[in-house]
């Protein structure tokens, strides 16, 4: 008897924005329509306040509302990790006891920015942290933002403790494949690798993880599908616009157009708080009227899930 093959579901998780009003006060009805879109496209899980979200950016009580109004309109339909990661043991602590009252999935921890620590400091704050947490840790390693990167040796020590239960990872390509290779059957390894997604399907990396498939949640699901089902050059083609994507926006001011493109997809705010630069309307209608943006739009509201009302 010939077995079926069951092809695999990636899981997309998606680094959500804050969307804001221009006193930086949290856009309820801004982040509902984010969150909505992302459950409607079939993403399985979403990091609320995570750089994505600009959580160092805002206020107190625009960070502790988003992680209670998250949850609210999450609704238990897909898993929550918060972002908790801040530039010190106390402040980190204080961030988790904030998240903890909601039941979250799992908390998320920065590397500590700013100031820089020795390696057995850092193996202490995450341990320590472990300890007190009430909720599982994952780790995030993000050098590019916060100068310090995590060595292969801490991660060992650091994932072995019974309450951190995986890593975020957003390094280069041969850092994420070894990181996989070493630590795929110790803990959980999610990467973020927004222009390589089909390439960490055909590894068989089961967890994805970026700020992209916030902006464009369907055409992310549909890539990650068309992987997942062996379909290469579907998934190429989808690969190829989101990754034109990510040069436009780098190419300018990144979250300016986020906002726009959000806004465009219906969902109302701000996306990038002071003192980053809105576009201007002169560069919102250059942007908006790039065939590849434009393609992206239109995919994205063609390939909607319509939610019954």
């Amino acid at each position: 008897m010939i077995k079926a093959t069951i092809a695999m579901h990636t899981r997309l998780i998606s680094a959500i924005c804050t969307p804001i009003h221009s006193n930086g006060d949290l856009h309820v009805e801004g982040l509902a329509a984010h969150i909505e879109a992302q459950v409607a496209a079939g993403i399985d899980g979403l990091l609320v306040a995570g750089t994505m979200g600009l959580m160092q950016l805002q206020t107190d009580a625009t960070y502790e509302k988003l992680i209670d109004e998250s949850v609210s309109i999450a609704s238990g339909r897909t898993e929550i990790w918060a972002g908790v990661g801040d530039a010190s043991y106390h402040r980190t602590l204080a961030r988790i006891r904030i998240a903890e009252r909601q039941p979250v999935d799992g908390l998320v921890i920065l590397t500590p920015y700013l100031m820089k620590f020795t390696e057995p400091e850092l193996l202490r704050y995450y341990l320590q942290l472990a300890d007190a947490a009430n909720k599982p840790l994952f780790l995030y390693d993000l050098p590019v933002l916060t100068g310090t990167a995590l060595s292969m040796e801490l991660i060992e020590q650091v994932t072995a403790h019974p309450n951190v239960h995986g890593l975020k990872c957003t390094r280069d390509w041969q850092w994420t494949t070894e990181l996989w290779n070493r630590f795929r059957e110790k803990t959980r390894v999610v990467p973020a690798q927004p222009e390589r997604v089909a390439d960490l399907i055909r590894m068989g990396v089961p967890d994805n993880l970026d700020g992209l498939f916030a902006i464009f949640p369907n055409q992310s699901r549909a890539l990650a599908d068309a992987a997942d089902q062996g379909h290469w050059e579907e998934a190429a083609q989808l690969q190829a616009d989101l990754c034109r994507f990510l040069e436009l926006g780098r190419a300018s001011k990144l979250f300016g157009a986020v906002t726009s493109i959000l806004n465009a997809l219906g969902i109302p705010g701000l996306m990038a708080p002071a003192p980053y630069d809105q576009l201007t309307l002169e560069e919102q209608d250059q942007l908006l009227s790039h065939a590849t943006i434009r393609r992206l739009i239109d995919n994205e509201l063609k390939l909607a899930v319509v939610q019954p009302s």
